[in-house]
């Protein structure tokens, strides 16, 4: 059985960065798992994603295959 691809868009102010890959996961809880994951990885590499001042107000909009969007992390929930 397949798993379902989820996408972790960047909504940067007013303009949306698109994940054009997406990851294979099985759930909408493994989806978000990921993004809290990675923002953890942002704030403890500030050297190659840069200080998080200049991306707390970003937002994460994961989406399904068909663009839906299921869920928004802001980035501040890691701060």
């Amino acid at each position: 059985m397949r798993l379902p691809r989820y996408f972790l868009n960047i909504r940067r102010r007013a303009v949306l960065i698109r994940d054009e890959e997406g990851d294979d996961l099985p759930d909408l809880d493994a989806a978000r798992a990921l993004a809290l994951g990675t923002l953890r990885e942002m704030v403890r590499l500030p050297h190659v994603y840069g200080l998080p001042r200049t991306w707390r107000r970003n937002v994460f909009v994961i989406t399904d295959e068909g663009g839906t969007a299921l869920l928004e992390i802001p980035y501040s929930d890691v701060l």
